[in-house]
């Protein structure tokens, strides 16, 4: 169903056209019943106005006396007679004393009391047959049968018209009164839309229709167990992540024991070696865990009800640098060159999240960029856009798998990437995550200059900086 609107409309409306075609015809068929009864009477009474004459009193020539008045013999009496009726009168043995012009020179029908059906002059006559009880002379007055039925016809449509042109404006009525009607719908809809993202209270309206109770007392009761399940969510993930990051620090803490305990034991060096190994092993296996809570805990965080309503301006180039500046030494570590080249520009954003966004771009191209490679980093304009391009010369990402590496836990394995990197797979997805609330754009490519992975990312220029 498109619209209960439109359908509701569609189905009055035909149901009213139906009722108002078979109503109509109905009338139709009456009206033109009754006309023809009406146009009956009228010709009983023209015979009657006839049968006043005296046919004793008739004259052949050019005039006929009737008590004192006179009147033309056809064409006054044919005009008192309104033109419709054409007239005949003959005597008791059948001739013919008088007639109207346009009548035939013969009986129009036969000699027998009552209405016949006659034909003459081209047309069908409706024809009425009287006979006077004192001398016997007959009347007989016909008129057409098509100007009757166009008469009756002109009659019976100008009353069944206004029907016929009121469907259209009863439409119009009808698709107003169900607007009217389903416009508490519409306004529970607004209300449900206007609401900010988070917010999950219950809906709160004015002189609700009985027939909309049921459906507004669904939707809180819906936005409740919602609020209720996303209190859940949040509460199960602070606590989770609090209560992991308790076993993991003592875990550190007794791993640097364990492995402090061991050196300074007098145990030869094929016993140590092992056993430092296999401390080693285990530390990373901790690092590994403890990076994928922060991951999880960042994704909480950054939940885009908490986060969209509260941007403030941030000045990308410096927050780059102070996340560059945190993360200088695993550069050195790894004997990477890094450069950083732009000019301070202007977000909206959130500042905690950007810069979630910034470091695991920064870890992810350190992670795979080989020993002594470079990573380079350029913030500018493109157009009203603000661009933060990152390139590596690491191995890439192959194009057909540009899209599944935002997904979550997915990781590139091939022969290209070392499976032994050690990562959660969340990385990107956070940074889609974040990219996706500042309503920013994402894009991977093939590095021109420096051959591995090239990352863009397209913020809109904060609306009071203007584009140099």
């Amino acid at each position: 169903m498109i619209s209960i609107r439109w359908f509701l409309t569609l189905t009055l409306i035909a149901l009213l056209v139906l009722v108002s075609f078979l109503s109509s015809l109905r009338g139709y068929r009456e009206s033109m019943a009754e006309a023809e009864t009406l146009f009956d009477l009228q010709l009983l009474e023209h015979v009657k106005l006839l049968g006043l004459l005296n046919p004793a009193s008739f004259l052949f020539g050019n005039t006929l006396v009737i008590a004192d008045s006179v009147i033309s013999t056809p064409a006054e009496l044919e005009l008192s007679l309104q033109l419709l009726v054409v007239y005949q009168i003959f005597d008791n043995q059948g001739k013919l004393v008088i007639r109207s012009e346009n009548s035939p020179t013969q009986n129009m029908a036969v000699f027998e009391p009552g209405y016949h059906h006659a034909e003459f002059n081209g047309y069908s006559w409706r024809a009425l047959v009287a006979q006077d009880p004192g001398d016997g002379h007959w009347i007989m007055a016909a008129q057409r049968n098509d100007v009757r039925y166009r008469l009756a016809e002109t009659v019976t449509l100008q009353a069944v018209l206004p029907g016929v042109i009121g469907v259209p404006i009863a439409g119009v009525l009808i698709w107003w009164i169900v607007g009217l009607g389903l416009r508490p719908i519409q306004t529970l809809a607004a209300s449900v839309r206007a609401r900010e993202e988070g917010d999950l209270k219950a809906v709160e309206l004015d002189d609700v229709p009985r027939e909309l109770t049921p459906l507004t007392l669904s939707t809180n009761d819906l936005l409740t167990r919602l609020a209720m399940a996303f209190d859940r969510e949040k509460r199960f993930a602070a606590d989770a992540a609090h209560e992991l990051r308790t076993p993991i620090s003592v875990l550190k803490v007794q791993l640097h024991n364990l492995l402090h305990d061991l050196n300074t034991r007098q145990l030869p060096e094929p016993v140590l070696q092992p056993a430092r190994l296999s401390l080693q092993e285990l530390g990373d296996g901790i690092d590994r865990l403890a990076h994928l809570i922060e991951q999880i805990l960042v994704l909480n965080r950054t939940a885009p009800a908490q986060y969209m309503r509260q941007f403030v301006p941030v000045d990308l180039l410096e927050l780059v640098q102070h996340v560059v500046s945190n993360e200088f030494d695993h550069f050195l570590s790894r004997d990477q060159i890094f450069s950083l080249d732009g000019l301070p520009v202007t977000i909206a954003g959130d500042k905690t999240a950007l810069q979630s966004l910034v470091q695991n771009l920064l870890i992810n191209a350190s992670k795979y960029t080989p020993v002594g490679g470079q990573i380079n980093v350029a913030i500018g304009r493109e157009g009203n856009k603000v661009v933060l391009q990152l390139e590596d010369s690491g191995p890439g990402i192959p194009e057909a798998q540009y899209e599944q590496v935002f997904d979550r836990f997915y990781r590139l394995s091939d022969e290209q990437h070392d499976v032994a990197v050690s990562g959660s797979g969340l990385g990107l997805a956070i940074v889609k995550h974040i990219v996706n609330m500042h309503e920013a754009e994402i894009r991977l490519s093939r590095s021109p200059s420096l051959g591995g992975l090239c990352v863009k990312v397209m913020f809109k220029q904060y609306p009071q900086e203007k584009s140099v």
